[in-house]
């Protein structure tokens, strides 16, 4: 999102840790980039011991098509889809953006701008470098997003962030595609230079921080599209992902999430509010570098231990305390974290099920943070 009005906007850039974690609706935790020798999060750019998240088995090898919603760059700096492959570098200039559509695009129909990602060879079926659904997420974008350290009267807000959204889809053939599920809950448009609060926003590409100081990506899991009817009849196989698609979306209202996909409103009292989708909103209009900047999109090892909350390859105190500050939640509370809803058959509440997880799992370390 380094479009004009991030680099003129009077907000100050936090940097942010991973070493604490909030919860609050539909709140994932991001997948760090990069770590250091302690394991915690490391800066790319500006710690010596920082090295690629050893969790990642692969990156986006190619670009089956770039479709931006617009044309107004600034010279060549943002429209090259090749800055999308390889590794994430947690450099907000190293990004490739989609556009952002003004309000005359979009009562004029235009589409929104997208990019198609290439995963291995897609003629060799079977490639190890296909995304595949294994034990937990699956893959992670990461945008260039960032925190507001200051409340103007812009629309920023000290602690949320210049966030530009983006659907996120997948397809076997490259023909085909399913789209994830999403939530987003912010009620009302933040304007061009305004913050949203991610804990907010579920499913949806971009509402992890990447830059200034801070590297993570946005994680998706196959297995919430273990359901869909390309997916049940074959169309798409959710264990040979060829093709990842970004579709940035114009964060005026005018585009929609799928809430009612997720959740049956009377199941419980506290989801009356899902007998409808609900209006997309981000930072817009945006210009220069508009819409979703995409930076990269990993391959994530499979994660044999659910209850390593916080993806750092060992089941710990870490993920007690992320644990604790979601204990008795359920779906849409300000507290609940997805990650926590350990147990299967997953009944979006955090209970004693999931500490019975957690306390089987402890001390249990992954196999890839060996390697």
């Amino acid at each position: 999102m380094l479009s004009w009005n991030k680099q003129t906007a009077c907000v100050v850039v936090a940097v942010v840790t991973t070493a604490a974690a909030v919860g609050g609706p539909y709140t994932e935790v991001g997948v760090s980039g990069y770590i250091g020798d302690d394991w915690r999060h490391a800066d790319p750019l500006g710690d010596s011991d920082a090295r690629i998240n050893p969790v990642f088995r692969g990156w986006a090898t190619g670009i089956r098509d770039y479709l931006p919603a617009d044309d107004d760059w600034w010279g060549d700096d943002w429209n090259d889809p090749n800055k999308a492959l390889g590794p994430a570098t947690g450099d907000t200039f190293d990004i490739v953006s989609l556009g952002d559509l003004d309000a005359n695009e979009i009562a004029q129909g235009r589409p929104p701008g997208r990019i198609t990602l290439i995963f291995g060879d897609p003629c060799v079926p079977g490639d190890p470098n296909h995304i595949r659904d294994v034990n937990g997420y699956d893959f992670a974008v990461f945008e260039n997003g960032f925190m507001s350290l200051s409340s103007t009267g812009g629309g920023s807000v000290r602690g949320q962030m210049l966030a530009e959204l983006a659907y996120a889809e997948v397809s076997s053939d490259g023909v085909d595609f399913v789209r994830f599920p999403s939530v987003s809950l912010t009620t009302n448009p933040p304007g061009p230079y305004g913050t949203i609060e991610i804990s907010d926003v579920f499913g949806l590409a971009g509402k992890h921080p990447n830059g200034y100081g801070v590297c993570t990506g946005t994680p998706f899991d196959l297995r919430q599209l273990a359901c869909h009817p390309l997916v049940v009849n074959g169309t798409v196989d959710i264990n040979d992902i060829c093709y990842v698609r970004i579709i940035d979306i114009a964060g005026s209202g005018d585009f929609y999430d799928s809430a009612m996909e997720l959740v049956d409103p009377d199941t419980w009292p506290d989801w009356a509010g899902y007998d409808s989708n609900h209006p997309v909103y981000d930072a817009w209009l945006t210009e220069g570098s508009g819409g979703l900047d995409l930076e990269a999109v990993g391959v994530l090892k499979e994660q044999e231990f659910s209850a390593d909350i916080n993806l750092d390859g060992l089941v710990d105190w870490f993920d007690f305390a992320l644990l604790a500050s979601a204990w008795q939640s359920h779906f849409g509370q300000s507290k609940w974290i997805d990650r926590c809803d350990l147990a299967e058959p997953k009944d979006m509440v955090v209970d004693i099920r999931d500490l019975d997880v957690l306390s089987r799992q402890w001390l249990k370390t992954e196999k890839w943070r060996f390697e």
